[in-house]
């Protein structure tokens, strides 16, 4: 298991990406930061690998192909509480993206990232706390 968790991390670091994506409600106040990981490929059978290896609730999307395209490519996406927790399972293997690992986690932490905020919202500091951690990690990029 050791073996295919470092194997899986091998694509992470060369074709994936951790990312925080932003969106924004109607009729709620700040934004909402979801924390994903993706890898693109166009050998689907590899990301059904990793899938299997990581054993997190995700998705394999076909992208669209366009003229610069020769091959088919692939996404494999996984989202909030799933991409946490496989980001957990592959740190220890992670080279380059080791500080982008570190990043995600302090953020979902100190972010309260996976809590709901209740009726009446999150308060101004926890906006600003995952705001803080999302600049940092598009930094690294």
């Amino acid at each position: 298991m050791l073996l295919s968790l470092a194997w899986a991390a091998g694509f992470v670091d060369g074709d994936g990406c951790i990312g925080i994506a932003k969106q924004k409600y109607k009729g709620r106040e700040g934004v909402c930061h979801r924390l994903k990981l993706s890898v693109v490929q166009n050998n689907r059978e590899v990301l059904e690998e990793v899938q299997t290896i990581l054993g997190e609730s995700s998705f394999i999307a076909k992208l669209k192909r366009d003229s610069t395209s020769n091959r088919q490519s692939y996404a494999l996406v996984y989202d909030i509480t799933h991409a946490l927790s496989a980001i957990k399972k592959l740190r220890p293997f992670l080279r380059r993206k080791q500080y982008e690992a570190e990043i995600v986690e302090k953020m979902w932490d100190e972010g309260k990232m996976g809590q709901r905020p209740g009726p009446k919202g999150w308060t101004a500091d926890i906006y600003d706390i995952r705001e803080k951690w999302a600049k940092k990690l598009s930094k690294l990029k």
